[in-house]
């Protein structure tokens, strides 16, 4: 009879409908809520609850009318959500507590005194025609927003106490004063759980009362507190209730909130920051404060798009990244994780610098340089947030860091300034490429992996690692390889732009050996294993087209993959996907696979490269808040695993395939529209406007009006950039004019060009 289960068996009791959903085994849906780059974050949850940072007691509003009925907003209510804007991370939950009011939570960060605070107002409002009376509470509970399939549950209280004064309160929990209210309550009280949740706090907030003591132990960890309102709202009344939690930058591990031991709270003067008049008022001053900045920090990337809410999504994912960061390291999300993985954080940061954050991008890469590019060249794949390498499962047995370390170096270089800028990186780049060389001599030996059969599938490769997030002992995975052949491909650029011939050469040469031994392996290991779809590894010939998709992109290792094997995994896979729309259909699977969308891109078939982003789009939870689990279930509520929310590589993905449909950078070329669907164009069209590429900016407006389309360049592209036009609808035109001149030499995939254009109109 462990704590938790003693308040699941309180949750089951008669005031079951006011407990989080969570104790009855359902699933619940989170954000972020902070700062960018801060140590601490909270998070906020589809029901209006929050968890300040990770660990913390979740603060849960309870309302009761003035004839007895309490509610809170759990699995069963209708709740609706929304971001400020549609994209900024100021997020909302409203629901109706009883007819005629509306409660409506909002919350907010923002930096005081060099710290994040979290605002939280639950605004009741009066929206009927007969006045409402009745009491809102807000419940400290023993109970992380986090359940324990998520590896949270309990957040031990073993001390509480409410603080009065100064026209409001605050409550401390083990000795840390967790929130401060800007306005005094009317009830307020905390109690311990007693032998058997005899004094368990929600029978005072169904009763509309609060308990007598202020101060409450409980060895359990199961105390709990309540503040109380009376409330009076006339039609069209509304009353706001605003809360502040100072979280400082002193990270919180697991074995203190175990220990129910905690750094003290900065100090925070609650009258000063909200005043001592209306703190609502103050809170949307404060609200609009923070929407400029986030407008300022994302609004200079101009991209509009016929269905407005993948703009939305694009700018939230940007946002999110910056919350989840801790400092300059790049996480994925805000609860399961206090490491950076260069795995992620390259990716999140090119997508940064497309959204016009080029400093925050290099200062990752910076402090990933400094910290984790070993003098042996051994790029190790986690850094801790405090810069030390991560010494936990797959500790420097991930090689697909030295790809994707290389890849940031250059991606940072081409879409910031040129190769000059980095040219810092200079020995750290040469000695991962050392590193990558080394990696794929040791298949080399003789003998290696003799005893096997086919060992020739395992000559020439990278040595077994567990990149792969589905081997979880070192396999000869080809998605390690790929990564290397980006690293061969971007190292020798690098070199190429420092004057450093001979090193360009050597990695050009090496690019070529790894290519030829990779393709060799992957059709070694097709005829030892039998099949005709490309497999993921040497060792077993697995399948895992998701694992695949990188080769197309962001590798460009497309040419060693048998051409008609890519096909047949490609349809399988898509055969699979589209299962999922079946009635009743009971699926499992992670958004990841939205680089799927690029991997279509690339094989020329935008109509199923729109069809799985809109698969994977449609599984945001909750749709207004644009992010996606780390792993969707055909059961929403199914209580299980999901991983972090908002999860910043996934984040990372949707981006990389918005942008990828939208423009590609060839070695050769700039393509544009190699996966724009026809929606994209029809209507008022698509535009983007100062979108950085390895060609320079590029500003485009595309509209399909009839048989008509035209296409629109401004200004910022290099005046000797070669581009490849692709047509939406893979239809030959009529006829194509670029600038006024006819131009000839088209076809229905698209047309040719030396250098960039004014207009050019294509006619069907």
């Amino acid at each position: 009879m462990t704590p938790m289960k003693r308040y699941q068996l309180a949750a089951a009791g008669p005031e079951a409908a006011l407990f989080p959903s969570s104790l009855q085994m359902k699933q619940v849906y989170w954000t972020v809520v902070g700062v960018p780059a801060g140590r601490q974050k909270a998070v906020f949850d589809e029901y209006g609850n929050l968890e300040a940072f990770k660990g913390a007691p979740l603060v849960q509003p309870v309302w009761r009318d003035a004839g007895g009925k309490a509610a809170a907003a759990t699995v069963d209510t209708p709740i609706r959500h929304a971001l400020r804007e549609g994209w900024m991370p100021m997020p909302q939950a409203q629901w109706t507590a009883q007819p005629g009011l509306e409660l409506t939570s909002q919350a907010i960060a923002l930096e005081h005194d060099g710290a994040p605070v979290v605002l939280v107002r639950h605004r009741l409002r009066n929206t009927g025609t007969t006045a409402v009376d009745g009491t809102l509470s807000l419940l400290t509970r023993p109970l992380q927003v986090s359940p324990p399939w998520q590896n949270g549950g309990l957040s031990p209280i073993r001390d509480i106490a409410v603080e009065t004064g100064r026209g409001g309160a605050g409550v401390r929990v083990n000795g840390r004063l967790l929130f401060q209210s800007a306005s005094a309550p009317d009830l307020h009280g905390v109690a311990a759980f007693g032998a058997h949740g005899e004094n368990e706090i929600t029978r005072f907030a169904a009763a509309g009362t609060a308990p007598q003591a202020q101060q409450a132990s409980d060895p359990q960890g199961l105390a709990a507190g309540l503040l109380g309102w009376r409330v009076h709202l006339a039609p069209g009344a509304q009353r706001d209730i605003v809360l502040a939690f100072a979280l400082g930058d002193e990270v919180i591990d697991a074995k203190a909130v175990e220990a129910a031991h905690w750094p003290a709270a900065p100090a925070l003067d609650v009258q000063a920051l909200l005043g001592n008049g209306d703190a609502g008022a103050r809170f949307d001053a404060l609200a609009d404060a923070q929407a400029a900045q986030w407008q300022q920090r994302l609004g200079r990337i101009g991209l509009s798009l016929p269905d407005p809410s993948l703009v939305d999504m694009l700018r939230a994912q940007a946002a999110y990244m910056l919350l989840n960061q801790s400092g300059p390291a790049m996480q994925p999300g805000p609860r399961n994780y206090n490491r950076s993985f260069i795995r992620d954080g390259s990716a999140t940061a090119a997508v940064l610098l497309r959204m016009g954050m080029a400093d925050t991008a290099r200062d990752y890469l910076h402090w990933y340089s400094t910290h984790a590019v070993h003098d042996n060249g051994l790029v190790s794949p986690i850094l801790n947030d405090d810069g030390s390498v991560n010494t936990g499962f797959g500790s420097d047995l991930e090689y697909d860091a030295q790809g994707q370390y290389l890849w940031l170096v250059a991606e940072v270089a081409r879409l910031d300034g040129g190769a000059q800028t980095v040219r810092e990186y200079q020995p750290q780049v040469k000695r991962a490429l050392k590193f990558l060389q080394q990696l794929r001599e040791r298949t080399l030996v003789p003998g290696y992996q003799a005893d096997r059969p086919a060992p020739e599938r395992f000559a020439g490769i990278l040595a077994p690692s567990i990149s792969h997030e589905g081997y979880s002992v070192p396999t000869h995975s080809y998605w390690d390889d790929y990564w290397a052949l980006r690293g061969w491909h971007d190292g020798a650029w690098l070199a190429e732009q420092w004057g450093d011939t001979a090193t360009a050469q050597w990695a050009r040469a090496q690019y070529t050996l790894l290519r030829d031994a990779l393709a060799a392996s992957i059709r070694a290991t097709m005829r030892w294993k039998g099949i005709d779809t490309i497999p993921a590894d040497a060792d077993q010939g697995g399948s895992d087209p998701t694992s695949v998709s990188i080769a197309l992109d962001p590798t460009g290792a497309q040419d060693v993959l048998p051409a008609d094997a890519l096909e047949r995994t490609l349809d399988a896979y898509l055969a699979q996907v589209r299962q999922r729309d079946a009635p009743d259909a009971l699926y499992a699977y992670t958004p990841y696979e939205m680089r799927n969308v690029l991997t279509f891109v690339h094989l020329d078939r935008p109509a199923d490269a729109q069809f799985m982003l809109e698969h994977v789009v449609r599984d945001r939870r909750p749709t207004a808040w644009q992010e996606l689990a780390e792993v969707v279930y055909s059961d929403k509520r199914h209580a299980i695993y999901l991983g972090d929310m908002p999860h910043t590589w996934i984040g990372a993905e949707y981006a990389r395939s918005v942008f990828g449909m939208l423009m590609f950078e060839g070695d050769r070329a700039l393509s544009l529209l190699p996966g724009t669907p026809p929606s994209w164009v029809a209507g008022p069209g698509l535009k983007v406007d100062g979108l950085p590429t390895a060609y320079g900016t590029l500003a485009m407006q595309a509209r399909q009006e009839g048989q008509r389309l035209t296409i629109t360049l401004g200004k910022g592209l290099r005046a000797d950039s070669a581009l490849k036009v692709y047509w939406p609808n893979r239809q030959r035109p009529r006829s194509v004019t670029v600038d006024g001149r006819a131009v000839r030499d088209f076809d229905a995939q698209g047309v040719a060009l030396t250098r960039p254009f004014s207009t050019l109109v294509a006619q069907w």
